[in-house]
């Protein structure tokens, strides 16, 4: 069984790579959100978000750029898939 982080890496890594993965999570640590951002998510946020900024998020994802909301205040980076190393 894969785990979410696992299955985007594997998704990511496939010849014609069309996915953009939102990552619907838990966690609300730093770490993972570094780590899904270099399995290639293009999102992520956590699953007690209002249902205002879930669907925020999938069209943010959908038209290509990037979210990142690891807390209720969270942030918003359009165009960066980048994280610290």
């Amino acid at each position: 069984m894969l785990n979410g982080l696992e299955a985007t890496r594997q998704l990511t890594q496939m010849p014609g790579n069309i996915w953009r993965i939102l990552i619907l999570t838990t966690f609300e640590r730093d770490d993972y959100v570094f780590e899904a951002l270099r399995a290639g998510a293009s999102g992520f946020i956590l699953k007690n978000a209002p249902p205002e900024d879930l669907i925020a998020a999938v069209r943010v994802v959908a038209e290509g750029n990037a979210l990142l909301r690891p807390r209720s205040h969270g942030a918003l980076f359009t165009n960066s898939h980048s994280a610290p190393a």
